[in-house]
């Protein structure tokens, strides 16, 4: 009873450690994104392309479903030249210095479309903050680790960041659904929101500004708070066959959030609300899926902007990596948890293809047969950056 009573205690006051951190935290580490990888235990996949990245002035996205797809390519070839520099290739991490400078210079990036609420606002600001802030900033983090930039090109380079992530900043504070099965719901735990508070928690790293390093955080509480019992996110949920895809896509959003913190010396991955509501509760909704898909559909029937997936009782899980980016970092840190229990309690035999797919990513952590797609990771790669 005695040992009960005091890791109830230890646990309350981890949890109000946690909250008071988050309520006024403070950046331990400046420029450190995410630590640049020494001992490679886990597997770097290093396939650098060190040609530099010609700029591309201005975003161009539909004002229906889907993103500017040219940068799409930038971000691929950021993502492989800044895992190369984090190793410790240095000619990479020239490569990555280039790029930005002359991105820098170019004003690249920039949004000529409105700024209100309308398809093509939400579309270019996640464009630049999926594609070009975030995975620039942590490419950038890992060079000024390495080497050397001279001090006129460093601020050249921090100020255009600073504009680009301003410019797309889309963090939805003060504002909430009213309508369908988001009904009350704050829309800073919107996934597009998450992609914004992770463009600003990675600059307010790389700039020491604690001021904007504060701000990300109100987002990770708005949907670990606002989920529901069952750990479903409602905002996310409603989205047709897509529902468990960008429910998969804020999981990694909102881990890839905790992992910059914890490099902050500040961990938030155990935080509960209402005594059930935390992390680790929306995963067991994403197992809990696995094993019997029809729990999502009273929420996906919605069918709210599904884009090509309208079919709800058919989940489209296995067209992005970015669904199971969260799986390393979760994996590596909570390995007896009992969400990874139950997934290696599944028998091959017996699995649906949800299960095989969950499974699959479970297995890939540690391994180099399995890509986590990183666009919601800031340009780190999970199986390296993200595992603990």
């Amino acid at each position: 009873m005695k040992k009960l009573l005091g890791i109830l205690v230890l646990s309350l006051c981890f949890i109000n450690t946690a909250a008071a951190n988050i309520k006024k935290p403070k950046i331990q580490n400046i420029g450190v994104v995410f630590p640049i990888i020494e001992n490679k235990k886990f597997p770097c996949r290093v396939n650098a392309i060190y040609t530099p990245i010609k700029p591309i002035e201005e975003v161009k996205a539909p004002s229906g479903y889907g993103l500017d797809d040219r940068f799409n390519y930038t971000y691929d070839r950021i993502e492989k030249v800044s895992v190369s520099c984090s190793s410790g290739d240095l000619k990479a991490c020239e490569s990555i210095y280039k790029t930005l400078l002359s991105w820098a210079e170019s004003n690249a990036a920039k949004r000529t479309g409105p700024s209100d609420e309308d398809g093509r606002h939400w579309n270019d600001t996640l464009t630049v903050n999926l594609y070009v802030a975030a995975p620039m900033i942590t490419a950038y983090s890992f060079v000024i680790q390495r080497i050397d930039i001279p001090q006129e090109e460093d601020k050249k380079i921090k100020k255009w960041l600073k504009k680009i992530v301003r410019r797309n900043q889309h963090l939805m504070y003060d504002k909430t659904y009213d309508y369908g099965g988001a009904r009350g719901i704050p829309k800073r735990a919107h996934n597009h929101a998450l992609s914004s508070a992770m463009s600003h928690l990675s600059l307010a790293i790389l700039l020491g500004d604690n001021k904007t390093f504060k701000k990300p955080f109100k987002n990770w509480i708005g949907a670990v708070k606002y989920q529901r019992k069952d750990g479903s996110l409602p905002i996310e949920t409603r989205r047709g066959g897509r529902a468990m895809f960008y429910q998969g896509r804020a999981m990694t959003a909102l881990a890839t959030i905790a992992v910059m913190a914890e490099n902050q010396n500040i961990d938030i991955w155990n935080m509960k609300f209402k005594k059930i509501k935390d992390y680790h509760n929306i995963v067991k909704f994403f197992v809990d899926f696995a094993e019997n898909p029809e729990i999502v559909f009273k929420y996906a029937k919605e069918n709210r902007h599904p884009g090509p997936a309208k079919d709800y009782k058919n989940q489209d899980l296995d067209s992005s990596g970015s669904v199971w980016g969260w799986v390393p970092a979760y994996v590596s840190r909570f390995p007896n948890h009992e969400n990874i229990k139950r997934i290696k309690s599944w028998k091959k035999e017996n699995m649906n293809k949800y299960q095989r797919l969950m499974r699959s990513a479970l297995d890939g952590v540690g391994t180099s047969y399995v890509d986590f797609a990183a666009s919601w990771n800031v340009g780190a790669e999970p199986n390296c950056h993200f595992v603990k």
